[in-house]
């Protein structure tokens, strides 16, 4: 079996499970909105619970893409060398990287964040 054949059969799988999550996610939102409609709750309070702009995914997405962005180079990186790498030392320099992604993120939403609160005093 070629690994195409493999991937033909592994991919629905990938396809399904993101569609019945979605679909799941819609319908519990459609019935939290009527039950809140019914007890009288609408208005702004009811629309930042399901706000599903850029913004609020962004921070997240920035994060996470720091860290694979991090530990990619660093594979790539730990093959190109000539010398052989052990596991052990291929494992921790991977973890620093994700670790120095992660401290470059907290220092970019401290300093959103401070722009922010600069914006909410002005």
């Amino acid at each position: 079996m070629t690994p195409l054949e493999t991937l033909a059969e592994v991919s629905p799988v990938f396809v399904i499970f993101p569609v019945i999550a979605y679909i799941i996610k819609m319908s519990l939102n459609y019935f939290t909105r009527k039950q809140m409609i019914e007890k009288g709750l609408v208005g702004e309070e009811a629309a930042k619970m399901f706000k599903t702009n850029a913004e609020t995914f962004l921070p997240s997405s920035l994060k996470w893409g720091l860290v694979l962005t991090f530990v990619g180079l660093v594979i790539v990186i730990l093959q190109v060398l000539p010398t052989y790498v052990s596991s052990e030392i291929y494992f921790g320099v991977m973890l620093i990287a994700a670790g120095a992604a992660m401290l470059i993120y907290y220092g970019l939403a401290s300093m959103k964040a401070k722009e922010e609160e600069k914006k909410k005093i002005e």
